[in-house]
């Protein structure tokens, strides 16, 4: 007998998705709800539940001990096979090897769409950040340049109106004055003096325009040292400082002061350790982008949306909530997944 084939695709994990839909009418009017016993029933829920954070969702493996103790029968496997067949209703064994119940994955592949669209969404946010974050340092170098100086915090549509209203100069092209190509040559004339007499010489002169034949072809000497060299294009543009820039010093302080103003509901930084000042001066050097204010105000309202990180969260088995510190937040893995959103709410 041929297996069918699994009825979700092999990547479907709904794992951190704690919330699972149930269909209170198709269960209602079940066979399941109408023929099994309470065991039966409860060793069916649990099961579904388990699987719904499977790897691929909506599946559990084929194998009795495992069941069992999904199931909630713990070691106690010959109790497990008492209910077996009716908590394993619905479930079929595909061509994987693991079971899948039609319903659960039906279910599962729904949170599938909606997890995939939303963080694509927030795919696109982080994107589109970027490339603010991008916008406003290029037009920041490009102020400075011309002299005006803005606050990090200026809202992104006035600075866009002043870096608009930047006067752009083409660039002069400055040139010496034009060479004239003459020829010295031997010419005859006669002049005629006050007197009684005339008289005939020979002389130089200069002919300026009219060239021989045969200097025709002539063209002018490489370059002598010592001649003066004709000036480079002047470029009067705004892209002198991008390549000559110095890396900016990191504003420690200001940096610190955003994370009060931004997080009063987290440990207040105290004191500027050595330890704390190499970590943000890290973390201010490992990319252009970090060197700005405005990426960093941006940073700590990331914080804020994170009911996690803020300690509004239950703590695991009864401990208390963790709450994120100034030191944990600059460390290099935290600080990445805080920027990739992984402890969004």
């Amino acid at each position: 007998m041929t297996l069918p084939e699994p009825l979700i695709a092999q990547d479907v994990d709904l794992r951190g998705l704690p919330f699972m839909p149930l269909d209170v009418g198709r269960l209602r009017d079940s066979n399941l709800a109408i023929e099994a016993s309470g065991d039966e029933f409860r060793a069916a829920v649990l099961l579904w539940c388990t699987s719904w954070n499977q790897v691929p969702a909506g599946s559990l493996p084929d194998n009795d001990v495992v069941l069992a103790s999904y199931a909630g029968f713990g070691r106690d496997v010959k109790g497990w096979k008492k209910v077996r067949s009716g908590a394993m209703r619905g479930f079929v064994v595909c061509s994987d090897g693991r079971l899948y119940h039609p319903v659960v994955c039906e279910k599962a592949k729904e949170a599938w769409s909606e997890r995939t669209e939303y963080r694509e969404i927030k795919d696109n946010e982080k994107a589109r950040k970027q490339k603010e974050r991008d916008d406003r340092k290029r037009m920041f170098a490009d102020l400075r340049a011309v002299g005006v100086m803005l606050p990090w915090n200026v809202p992104t549509a006035e600075l866009r109106s002043r870096h608009e209203d930047i006067p752009v100069t083409e660039p002069v092209t400055v040139t010496g004055p034009s060479q004239v190509t003459a020829k010295t040559g031997t010419g005859t004339g006669t002049g005629t003096g006050t007197g009684t007499g005339t008289g005939t010489g020979t002389g130089t002169g200069i002919k300026d325009q009219e060239l021989s034949p045969a200097d025709a072809g002539l063209v002018d000497a490489p370059r002598q040292p010592g001649d003066s060299a004709p000036q480079e294009p002047l470029d009067l543009g705004l892209n002198r400082t991008a390549s000559r820039e110095r890396l900016p010093n990191c504003p420690l302080e200001k940096i610190i002061e955003l994370y009060h103003v931004a997080l009063p509901e987290l440990p207040a930084v105290v004191l500027l350790t050595d330890t704390r000042r190499k970590h943000l001066q890290a973390r201010w050097r490992e990319n252009p982008v970090h060197q700005d204010l405005q990426f960093w105000a941006e940073f700590f309202a990331q914080v804020k949306r994170s009911r996690f990180l803020l300690g509004q969260t239950a703590g695991r088995n009864g401990e208390k909530p963790f709450r994120a510190s100034f030191d944990w937040l600059v460390k290099p893995s935290n600080f990445v997944k805080v920027i990739e959103g992984n402890y969004d709410a």
